[in-house]
């Protein structure tokens, strides 16, 4: 037995409580390759960038929501509608977001 495993064991005996397990509803909900169906036919499309485009895209997230009566405004919606702003800027076929 490993080092960890045993250390993970001595705190399961320890702590007096049951392990957690994930009930059977959400282990279901994901599909055979892992990802959630409301994921089927996306593609993950990021980059590496300065903190301060995470702040900005915050700002923009609650300015958005407040204009929208406190609804929900997600950063995917949000970087959809920039990328199709890069788009228009550079003559590129726009896309459908949903």
């Amino acid at each position: 037995m490993s080092k960890m495993k045993g250390l993970q064991q001595a705190l399961k005996d320890t702590s007096g409580k049951a392990s957690i397990q994930k009930p059977e509803s959400v282990k279901t909900a994901a599909s055979a390759n892992g990802r959630s169906p409301s994921r089927k036919g996306k593609e993950f499309t990021g980059a590496w960038l300065r903190a301060d485009f995470g702040t900005g895209l915050r700002l923009v997230q609650i300015g958005k929501r407040k204009g929208a009566n406190g609804g929900k405004v997600y950063f995917d919606d949000l970087i959809a509608e920039a990328l199709n702003d890069l788009f228009r800027k550079y003559d590129v076929p726009t896309i459908d977001h949903e």
